[in-house]
């Protein structure tokens, strides 16, 4: 378990670098709505495999391991 956090930790290092060189800078000099575009389509994107764990999304005939292992990516 200790891995998984490790790999957040990590993964948050590496998007906050690329975030402060590259995307902010960037995102400055566009509107409001301009910038918030691009960045909702890239964040919708992180709860749709979340969403097989939330009772009545899917099928209860679902075996529980296979939509664990969906949802997490393992």
């Amino acid at each position: 378990m200790i891995w998984f956090f490790v790999s957040i930790a990590f993964s948050l290092i590496a998007w906050s670098i690329v975030a402060v060189r590259y995307i902010w800078p960037e995102l400055r000099r566009w509107t409001k709505a301009e910038a918030l575009r691009p960045l909702l389509i890239l964040h919708s994107f992180r709860f749709i495999g979340l969403a097989v764990l939330a009772p009545g999304v899917v099928s209860l005939s679902l075996p529980l391991t296979f939509a664990h292992r969906m949802a997490y990516g393992t």
